[in-house]
């Protein structure tokens, strides 16, 4: 497909916090510029009713389809006020990546699925635009876990010769991209990242995280607890594999643990997410030289410390390459929409294939 190297690309998508839309503009020419990035809040009575789904895992069919149109328009309403707030002709956008919001998430089993929430259809009508999405479940169709979704993309940007690099995206779950090299390249989710922390601290504190980690730094780690948590059969599988809040939601935190301090409740649901970010890194051949780091889970400064402590050295935030730490994810699906619209495969372990259902707007 030709496709000028003029053209935009809009990768946008809300992760397992639920806290919002993340929005990209990015051009591919020889490397990928990224031209800018803004984050919108979500309605909240809408996040309210995301985050009960979440965490309860209920869905009925009529709440699908109401919350799927309704996360759609809060979609097209960001997207339309991205480009109005940059001044970007809608005729010089080539196609917007989409990744909903997730839902639910089952990459085992018989019949494997990931549900989103965002109808691709109402964003390339309201927005006329074409909508490139539904990048999860292509990737289970040819064999992956549907997550973490970004490791080529992180070749593309942070892959050294001769240098075994890692980057770490701590979203509400954690996740690993391995690069050795230019040729070689596999990612991982390990475990929560701040989804126990931030749902305790909604639940519990009226707070919407734990700002810094000041209230962890605070508290005492609770052995018993954390080793009930770190036996999870999540933690025993292999790598490359996924989650999400299915699994690590408030039902995880053990109730021995919610009778002591906040304090302490914190410090350990803290540690369990650098053990577990820890023993990923660790389960390579070779341990990588750097690790460079991404997501909301960076400007909480106690994790980042405990998990230094735990690896023997200092992460490196991706700001240091010129990019927002929060901005990865979402350029990550506006690349793959430039993927999808010029046909060019993607790695799923030893399948190769296109990720991504295009929507053509009216």
């Amino acid at each position: 497909m030709k496709i000028s190297s003029n053209k935009i690309f809009i990768g946008t998508m809300s992760g397992t916090s639920h806290d919002g839309i993340d929005i990209c503009a990015l051009k591919v020419s020889g490397q990928v510029n990224l031209l800018n990035f803004c984050s919108f809040k979500y309605p909240p009575k809408l996040r309210e009713n995301i985050s009960t789904v979440i965490q309860q895992q209920e869905l009925s069919l009529d709440m699908y389809f109401e919350l799927n149109k309704k996360i759609g328009i809060a979609f097209s309403k960001a997207i339309n006020k991205f480009l109005a707030q940059n001044k970007m002709n809608k005729k010089d956008v080539a196609a917007i990546g989409l990744s909903g919001q997730t839902l639910f998430h089952k990459p085992e089993g018989k019949y494997p699925f990931s549900i989103q929430a965002g109808d691709p259809k109402i964003i390339a009508n309201e927005c006329g635009i074409d909508v490139v999405s539904d990048f999860r479940n292509d990737h289970i169709k040819l064999g992956g876990e549907g997550a973490p979704l970004v490791p080529e993309f992180h070749q593309q940007l942070f892959a050294k010769r001769n240098t075994p690099v890692a980057v770490l995206n701590i979203g509400g779950i954690s996740n690993f991209t391995y690069l050795d090299e230019k040729h070689y390249f596999s990612g991982s989710d390990c475990g929560p990242g701040n989804a126990l922390m931030d749902i305790y601290c909604q639940s519990f504190l009226d707070l919407p995280f734990d700002r810094k980690g000041e209230h962890a730094k605070k508290g005492v780690i609770h052995t018993p607890s954390l080793n009930q948590m770190i036996s999870h059969p999540f933690f025993k599988r292999r790598h490359p594999k996924s989650t999400g809040k299915e699994i690590f939601n408030i039902r995880f935190i053990p109730k021995q643990l919610l009778k002591r301090s906040s304090y302490d409740i914190l410090a350990t649901l803290t540690e369990l997410t650098a053990i577990c970010i820890a023993k990923s890194l660790r389960s390579q051949k070779k341990f990588p030289h750097q690790v460079i780091v991404c997501g909301g889970g960076l400007k909480n400064t106690f994790l980042i410390n405990s998990i230094e402590s735990h690896i023997n050295m200092s992460l490196i935030s991706t700001s240091e390459y010129g990019f927002d730490p929060q901005a990865i994810e979402a350029m990550a699906f506006g690349w793959m929409a430039r993927q999808r619209l010029y046909k060019n495969t993607l790695s799923v372990k030893k399948n190769k294939g296109l990720v991504g259902t295009l929507t053509k707007s009216r």
